[in-house]
């Protein structure tokens, strides 16, 4: 998924003014997420929820739609997002037989939720069919989550290449030298799809797998974003450097659910590796002997609530007591002002922490929940455990403190 969020990022710049080379600079100026990147999202929150209806579907949709209405939506999709009445039928939205690439762009999160590749090929349908329900809509979507299934789940390129063309009759046996002198702009699933597999097929790593879909030409952001998705899933690895990049270009929101989606579905943070050493989970529901749950709490220890609950109910933590050390729990307040008064209490924190290295210290997002306060407004003050082998911090706080600018 953030291989396709990366894709087209980088493909952004060059949609319109296509570079038929791979010799270009990864990130410059101008380059933003697009359309791509938010249905992607989309898609993947409706993944998420309990309610996998078309109807909440359509309800994500349209509602990440109107948070970023300005970033490049096609005629068609812009009138079933903004002005469905424009299709008669009262108003109501309903699919409009689109053949585009748009099916085929936001459905990578559909080739990491599921178990098996008939699951994969049936919910990249729905996923699809809500806007692109004509035959080549579909069969674009389809055939981009097939593919990133079977690399997730190990395939080689032949046996990718041999059941997309077997499955779905997409012609694979061109080269990228082939395409590129004639390829031109074209937002079909027909004439994007295969181009981003195939570029996908002719990559060396996920880099070369980048430069190769742009340097094709045609919707460049598209083309790179499918080819991300499937590329991500093959090389299981995007160099650092490239998620640094591409992670200061999103905003919290758009964060949040690539975070989400990696707890959610079996899909690895392909670049956690040692920029994020250890990570404590979000759903701790027991602990080792040696292991201390550190939650957010208020001065008066009333824990009646969120983590600060969850501490007194399980792991010791004495009603009342709303600073440090009890049972296996450790309290940090963060209801009684700014950032600047929860400062000195995760600075003793800290200190507690580097004087007991027989503990291991798992932090929650500490005041991020009830106290309402953000991942960037917190995690810049346990900037000094990122060192400390015996603290692990949220998975969101190391996004925070390794990837932002």
């Amino acid at each position: 998924m953030l291989g396709a969020i990366i894709g087209d990022v980088v493909g952004s710049i060059y949609e319109f003014n296509n570079h038929r080379s791979k010799e270009f600079d990864i990130y410059t100026d101008g380059m933003g997420f697009t359309d791509d990147t938010v249905m992607t999202v989309a898609v993947a929150e409706w993944l998420m929820l309990t309610d996998r209806s078309m109807a909440k579907l359509e309800d994500t949709m349209v509602r990440w739609g109107e948070q970023y209405p300005r970033i490049g939506y096609g005629g068609g999709f812009y009138c079933w997002l903004f002005k469905p009445r424009a299709f008669g039928h009262g108003g109501k939205r309903v699919p409009y037989n689109s053949f585009g690439n748009g099916s085929a762009m936001r459905v990578s999160a559909v080739g990491w939720m599921f178990d098996t590749l008939e699951e994969t090929e049936e919910w990249a349908k729905r996923s699809a069919e809500i806007t692109h329900n004509h035959p080549e809509g579909i069969k674009g979507a389809q055939a981009t989550a097939a593919a990133i299934f079977m690399a997730r789940t190990g395939a080689t390129k032949e046996q990718i290449k041999a059941y997309v063309e077997q499955k779905y009759g997409y012609d694979l046996s061109r080269t990228c030298d082939e395409i590129r002198p004639v390829y031109k702009f074209n937002a079909t699933c027909q004439a994007t799809v295969p181009e981003a597999i195939i570029a996908f097929l002719e990559s060396t790593d996920f880099e070369d797998a980048i430069r190769t879909a742009v340097s094709l030409g045609g919707d460049s952001d598209t083309l790179a974003c499918i080819t991300g998705a499937i590329a991500e899933a093959y090389y299981r690895e995007i160099p650092s450097w490239m998620v640094k990049g591409v992670w200061g270009k999103l905003d919290e929101d758009l964060r949040n659910v690539v975070c989400n989606f990696a707890k959610t579905a079996p899909y690895f943070l392909s670049f956690e590796g040692e920029d994020f050493p250890r990570i404590s989970s979000d759903f701790i529901v027991e602990l080792d002997e040696d292991e201390i749950f550190v939650f957010g709490s208020n001065l008066h220890g009333f824990h009646s609530g969120g983590a600060a609950r969850a501490a007194m109910d399980k792991f010791g933590a004495e009603w009342g007591v709303g600073v440090g050390r009890t049972g296996q729990t450790y309290a940090i307040p963060t209801m009684h002002g700014g950032v600047d008064t929860i400062k000195p209490y995760v600075d003793e924190f800290v200190k507690y922490a580097k004087a007991h290295p027989e503990l291991r210290f798992l932090v929650t997002r500490v005041g991020c929940g009830i106290a309402g306060f953000r991942d960037e407004d917190i995690a810049p003050l346990f900037a000094k455990c990122v060192d400390l082998e015996n603290v692990f911090l949220p998975r969101n706080f190391w996004m925070v403190l390794k990837w932002d600018e």
